[in-house]
């Protein structure tokens, strides 16, 4: 009863609400190989941004901060997110400011320009994120290449292991807590049979803003022609758990972790318009979702994976509700063995767990991830009747956030 009381109370509406107008992302493409391969960072966050304004019908001039998610890109990706702002025609009051906790890093610019709404700081903000694997991934692979030796030889096991490359940490993950292969490709097949699905169904396109996007063939010669991007292009709707059987480890020679059962190196951008509720009334704009509440959680770096199953209890002790009054989850799949541990860990019906499928079949460009779920989630609650959903990810370094969203 108790739990039910929670429901009902935060499903009450209020004047300051902080709620999301418009939820985007661009089609998410392979690096190296896919749709978005020539396209820059900067114009994959400049096709998302003008989408943005069009679809909701936001004044540019009303827009106080635009807080971009960038992992890998150099110098932050503050110039490039800033170009790409004033590009689409924002004003010079518009300011703009970069983020980076690695894949939570455009979920929590929404946690952050939320928090800036709810403390009077700006009035309408949006959450965006944007990376380009193709031209930020190697060589490097998100580790840094320059390091301290000396604090290198001097650090305990915990600080060492943030330099730890994420397939490792896959790999401690089935190994500490026994998730077994076939358990890892059958998760992966699920991914891709469901995103496929949703992909052929019209689903995704609901979420999804299509790109012109230049092509350059493998002779360095460009197209004089743009091709429009549309869908994702990582998904095997024809994979078979056979096929996934075949495959190699990719990290360890007596691993599980698989090219098959990880998330796919890709290209995308994304981005989340909030405001109050009170605010979107006196703009006649309509509200698809409402931001309550966000948690991160600290977990061992080795383990980074397990993030979603330390965060999301944390979020829902503090909203005091239990995980079967959630209706959709969105947990990002890093990895299989992760993802198949934080479901058995928290208890989750498998079939409320990213039901049109996830990484592992969509990609994860990691700066726009985030903001990705926060697109998919919001499409999920509205398709399947749903009142709340949770997002959440686990994040290099040993961290886990989740933020819970209300259908409008």
């Amino acid at each position: 009863m108790a739990a039910k009381s929670a429901v009902r109370s935060i499903l009450e509406k209020s004047p300051s609400d902080i709620v999301i107008v418009s939820a985007l992302r661009t089609p998410i493409t392979r690096a190296k190989k896919g749709g978005l391969k020539d396209v820059y960072p900067e114009e994959l966050l400049s096709k998302v941004l003008s989408a943005t304004v069009k679809k909701s019908g936001i004044d540019k001039n009303l827009v106080d901060d635009v807080l971009v998610g960038a992992v890998l890109q150099t110098l932050g990706g503050h110039k490039a997110s800033a170009l790409a702002v004033k590009s689409v025609g924002f004003p010079i009051s518009t300011t703009t400011n970069t983020i980076n906790r690695q894949c939570g890093s455009s979920a929590q610019a929404m946690s952050y320009i939320a928090s800036s709404i709810r403390s009077g700081d700006i009035d309408i903000g949006i959450a965006a994120g944007v990376e380009s694997m193709t031209f930020d991934y190697f060589p490097h692979r998100g580790i840094p290449t320059r390091i301290s030796e000396s604090l290198k030889a001097s650090a305990s096991d915990e600080a060492k292991n943030v330099l730890m490359p994420m397939g490792i940490t896959s790999e401690n993950v089935a190994e500490k807590y026994g998730i077994t292969r076939e358990e890892q490709d059958h998760f992966a097949y699920l991914s891709h049979t469901r995103a496929a699905r949703a992909t052929e169904s019209g689903h995704f396109a609901k979420e999804i803003v299509p790109v012109e996007a230049r092509f350059v063939d493998e002779n360095g010669v460009e197209s004089p022609n743009t091709v429009t991007v549309s869908k994702d292009d990582g998904i095997r709707a024809t994979i078979s758990l056979d096929k996934l059987a075949t495959l190699k480890p990719v990290f360890s020679e007596t691993g599980t972790t698989t090219a098959g059962n990880s998330s796919q190196i890709s290209d995308g951008a994304s981005a989340v318009l909030l405001m109050t509720r009170a605010k979107a009334h006196e703009l006649g704009l309509r509200p698809v979702a409402r931001f309550i509440a966000s948690k991160a959680a600290g977990v061992p770096s080795a383990l980074m994976g397990i993030g979603p199953a330390a965060a999301i209890p944390k979020l829902l002790e503090r909203v005091g509700l239990v995980s079967s009054d959630i209706d959709v989850w969105e947990i990002n799949e890093a990895f299989a063995s992760q993802s198949v541990y934080c479901v058995k860990e928290l208890g989750l019906d498998s079939d409320k767990v990213n039901p049109n499928g996830g990484a592992i079949a969509l990609g994860h460009p990691l700066g726009a991830t985030g903001g990705r779920l926060v697109a998919t989630l919001n499409n999920d609650l509205h398709s399947l009747d749903g009142e709340l959903g949770v997002l959440s990810m686990c994040m290099s370094t040993g961290q886990g956030y989740a933020a819970l969203l209300s259908r409008e």
